[in-house]
């Protein structure tokens, strides 16, 4: 199983690349070996996975169809694993790493954790302010029913208890509950 690393742009090399590259202006890249992406394609299994990772080994794309010219691997290594369930399973959302050998879980760091509850907490504090505002205005042109009134209450009072969780514990972080929209 072929695993080439560290995909970079490059000037062409060779009178072909160069060739191409003024006729097609083709983008070369070469591997941290000196490995250019065009040629070694040939090399890698029919049958195989082909996926892009990162530095950190997160799997960053898949080859579509097994089919590896799919891929364009710039700042990435790429590697094959075989067809198999367990790698079938892999997605590019960040949960899923290369680890030299074989595809796994992403184990997250705390502080990958943290940096996770931190974008959830801005999205879930955005989303009452975008409630909070039409209800408020009710409230301050003294136009709010009792509905609007309840309803605005209970989006402020949502907001501070997002605001008062500890980050440090994620995962384990238990959300407030969301407000019924009426």
């Amino acid at each position: 199983m072929m695993n080439i690393k560290n995909f970079q742009l490059g000037e062409p090399k060779t009178p072909e690349q160069i060739k191409l590259r003024n006729r097609h202006n083709a983008m070369f890249l070469f591997a941290a070996d000196g490995t250019e992406w065009y040629e070694c394609q040939s090399g890698f299994a029919a049958d195989s996975i082909k996926i892009a990772y990162d530095s950190n080994g997160v799997i960053r794309s898949i080859a579509a169809n097994k089919d590896v010219s799919t891929l364009w691997p710039a700042g990435l290594s790429v590697a094959e694993v075989p067809d198999t369930t367990a790698n079938r399973r892999a997605v590019i959302g960040g949960g899923w790493v290369f680890d030299g050998e074989k595809v796994v879980k992403r184990v997250y760091t705390p502080e990958e954790y943290q940096e996770q509850a931190k974008v959830e907490q801005t999205v879930r504090i955005a989303t009452a302010t975008k409630h909070i505002a039409p209800l408020q205005d009710a409230a301050d042109l003294a136009i709010a029913n009792d509905t609007e009134k309840e309803q605005l209450a209970a989006w402020k009072k949502y907001r501070v208890m997002l605001n008062r969780i500890d980050l440090l514990s994620a995962p384990k972080i238990e959300w407030p509950e969301v407000p019924s929209v009426a």
